[in-house]
């Protein structure tokens, strides 16, 4: 049986109940529990992790394979990668048609996105679905202010090019956010800010751009000259698909807590 908790039931007074926890660590610190194995997969905000964190888990995994192999050496604690990954029920490809649309999904995050901001100001049309975009953008680039997820694979699918940048920790650690795994899980083309091992991840249907005015410059050309083939999409699609999908993530981690020794008595702090 597999329980789901959100962060605020982090501590219920059931947990005595579970053989195995996994932290999805975000933003928030969590303490592990004080029964079972205790497993970490930090997948974003590493500048919040510290070893003492780290140090309490009987194992953990990061979403970057530089960050993970740079703090075992710092922190002399074992640190494996274990990227993000995507929904292969919901994100496949459905054979529908590549449109002209450049799309960009998510938040403005309280910042002007350059992503969204350059291609905007310097007159390429980019359709944004995401909330708090207003004081940054044109009220005509907002497609809306957000998008059911049954609909982001037809969405990416048909894109001609999806939008992707990072949090500025997670692009310096090499984090590579979730969106592109989604969007080239369905056969789609990124352009995405350079993070650490982006373009090798994804073997071309990932084009990196350095700064603002690279990005307009990739946007200005045509994309079948930046890309490969869409055969050749549909087949990195596929491997994204087996390679990445959150069913091999769970293989590895259900791998992980079997060869941890339990902890019985863990204590709180």
């Amino acid at each position: 049986m597999v329980v789901i908790d959100a962060y605020d039931a982090r501590d219920r007074d059931s947990g005595y109940l579970d053989d195995v926890s996994v932290a999805i660590r975000g933003p928030y610190r969590m303490n592990p529990p004080r029964w079972g194995v205790s497993l970490e997969w930090i997948i974003s905000h590493p500048d919040e992790v510290s070893r003492s964190e780290v140090a309490r888990h009987d194992g953990v995994f990061a979403a970057s394979s530089g960050w993970s192999e740079r703090m075992s050496k710092k922190w002399g604690l074992s640190i494996r990668s274990l990227l993000e990954a995507t929904d292969t029920d919901l994100f496949h490809p459905r054979g529908l048609e590549r449109g002209s649309d450049i799309v960009f999904v998510g938040t403005a995050r309280g910042i002007a996105r350059p992503s969204v901001v350059a291609p905007l100001s310097a007159g390429i049309p980019v359709k944004v679905y995401g909330p708090d975009w207003r004081p940054f953008i044109s009220q005509s680039a907002i497609a809306a202010r957000s998008i059911p997820n049954v609909e982001l694979p037809a969405r990416y699918e048909t894109a001609a090019v999806v939008l992707n940048d990072q949090w500025p920790a997670m692009r310096r650690e090499g984090f590579i956010a979730m969106r592109p795994f989604d969007a080239v899980a369905v056969g789609g083309r990124v352009i995405s800010e350079e993070v650490e091992d982006i373009e090798e991840i994804f073997h071309g249907a990932v084009v990196t751009y350095r700064d603002a005015s690279h990005l307009v410059e990739l946007l200005r050309t045509d994309p079948s000259e930046l890309f490969p083939s869409d055969e050749r999409l549909r087949e990195i699609a596929a491997d994204v698909r087996r390679e990445h999908s959150f069913d091999a993530r769970a293989a590895v981690l259900a791998a992980a807590a079997q060869s941890a020794a339990p902890v019985v008595d863990r204590a709180r702090g």
